[in-house]
């Protein structure tokens, strides 16, 4: 009886619609002109020069989703101004775009996005998310941990040993099979 009730809520959590993270997700793409070693590396350059500037732009309050959705969107040509000034200084033959918009991932999924785009955007990219918070570049008010190390800029390494994987659904199985278990005893 006790593996029956466990395969039928193992199967109920899989197959429950919940939010998924395209939803959630709010992302900064910089797209590279090519795979060009110079390409790459104006790309990581350029990322590292606007990152502070956006930092100061949304500013350090604790910033909601749809929060952080207007704010991007009502400071897109003042985001797109400070591109393009840094964007002269490290890549000056290159035209770049910056857009806030449902974009699609290599995973399919799509995500509200600010894209910024060098030249013909064909090279490898770089991302991370602002909601939550992986870029490093604003608080959010869901933010409990503030020992999280969340900078995934592209010089930083991260180790197995800096990384814990936690899973909802195991750690939900695990949660009502321990109050089963008390129930029992």
């Amino acid at each position: 009886m006790i593996q029956k009730t466990m395969i039928l809520v193992i199967l109920l959590t899989l197959f429950t619609p919940s939010a998924s993270a395209a939803d959630s997700d709010i992302r900064m793409r910089v797209i590279a002109n090519s795979d060009t070693v110079s390409d790459q590396s104006d790309k990581e350059e350029l990322f590292k020069e606007i990152q502070p500037a956006l930092i100061q732009l949304l500013g350090h309050e604790p910033l909601t989703r749809k929060e952080l959705t207007d704010k991007l969107k009502a400071n897109l040509s003042e985001i797109q101004q400070l591109v393009d000034k840094e964007a002269q200084l490290i890549t000056p033959e290159q035209t770049v775009t910056t857009a806030f918009e449902p974009h699609t991932f290599p995973d399919g999924q799509t995500y509200l996005t600010l894209v910024v785009t060098i030249g013909k955007g064909e090279g490898q990219n770089w991302w991370c998310t602002f909601f939550p918070e992986l870029c490093g570049t604003v608080t959010l008010q869901e933010e409990e941990n503030e020992e999280c190390e969340n900078d995934l800029s592209p010089e930083t390494t991260v180790s197995k040993k800096d990384v814990k994987v936690e899973s909802f659904i195991m750690n939900w199985i695990s949660d009502k099979w321990n109050r089963f278990n008390e129930k029992r005893g």
